[in-house]
């Protein structure tokens, strides 16, 4: 099992999430993912730092999308870092989020093809070739190429999303994949539509590397976790797809309540509402509790996590939990 942190604006500054950056490799965790936002942090400037004050650990953005950056620029970015660390970049790549879009008067009109050809212009850049594209979004003149030398020839792919097609195009061409699996239980419907997708082209699936999103919130005692987990899903919560929450007897229904108090309340207020049902949203509890989820998890044949906000109580003390209790559980099976 690999381990990867799944950093965002919820922990804050730059800072506190290059500090996590450096102690998530201190503590055997595989890979950092940073989040790229829109009108938030950018992912670019944090990745860079943390790679700066790392040696080991793979670096990835969660996600960039070829709408607000173009694919000329996500491939110039990342073969650069690419180069600066040695070779630990990866590729977080989605078609970005509609309502984000709308802010900024983007039209998204055929997303699944701006992400298939995006795919097909990265690739040939980074292998060094030219990138003239004729494509249905993508119109490129053969003036596009890589005015240097890459520092290897890929750069691996991961595709990020949830939906049916995109989940099935993943499975057919990624080189991994970011499933979103608020809740975990989402697994079973992610798997089935990554492996038709490979199916469909005659792929073996063993070749995808499927890096599953959850998020957490651990803590020694195991009641404490609950506090940040219930702001993150009153926040988040009301945005998750209706067949994700329906695998644990949710629907967008039972988030009214919620959404309502927090308009007239607040957020803290909302959070007072969230049940117990909701916060398994999340891995979250001892860790012993976590391990067992992730087990659960493993068992469904994910052999890569992705663990995000909130950690716990503490963040920085979550990931030493997860170094000294989670991680190493699994390590010790692989001997």
């Amino acid at each position: 099992m690999k381990f990867g942190l799944r950093m965002c604006d919820w922990f804050g500054s730059v800072e506190n999430m290059v500090r996590l950056g450096v102690l998530a490799e201190e503590n055997g965790f595989d890979s950092v993912w940073v989040s790229h936002d829109i009108f938030m942090r950018s992912s670019m400037v944090t990745l860079t730092i943390i790679g700066a004050q790392t040696k080991k650990v793979y670096l990835g953005n969660t996600i960039l999308n070829p709408y607000t950056t173009n694919p000329a620029e996500i491939a110039m970015y990342l073969s650069a870092l690419d180069e600066y660390t040695k070779g630990r970049a990866l590729c977080g790549l989605s078609a970005g989020a509609l309502e984000y879009l709308r802010w900024l008067g983007l039209e998204h009109e055929r997303p699944l093809t701006r992400v298939k050809e995006t795919v097909d212009v990265l690739r040939k850049l980074w292998a060094g070739e030219n990138a003239a594209y004729n494509g249905k979004e993508i119109k490129w003149s053969s003036e596009c190429y890589m005015r240097f030398t890459q520092y290897k020839n890929k750069i691996p792919i991961y595709i990020g999303g949830q939906g049916e097609k995109l989940l099935a195009y993943s499975g057919a061409y990624g080189d991994g994949v970011l499933p979103i699996l608020y809740p975990p239980e989402f697994i079973d419907i992610a798997m089935e539509r990554m492996k038709a997708g490979a199916r469909e082209v005659g792929r073996d699936f063993s070749e995808v590397d499927v890096a599953g999103c959850v998020w957490m919130s651990i803590s020694k005692k195991g009641e404490l976790a609950e506090k940040p987990l219930r702001t993150l899903v009153a926040y988040f919560g009301p945005m998750l797809g209706e067949l994700g929450l329906s695998t644990i007897g949710l629907s967008h229904k039972d988030f009214e309540p919620i959404q309502e108090v927090w308009r007239k309340e607040g957020l803290d207020a909302a959070a007072k509402l969230v049940t117990d049902r909701m916060l398994d949203l999340a891995i979250r509890g001892t860790p012993d509790d976590c391990i067992a989820k992730i087990e659960m998890l493993q068992k469904k044949g994910l052999q890569h996590i992705s663990i995000g906000a909130p950690l716990g109580p503490d963040p920085e003390e979550s990931v030493k939990l997860l170094g000294k209790y989670v991680i190493p559980y699994f390590r010790e099976q692989e001997k």
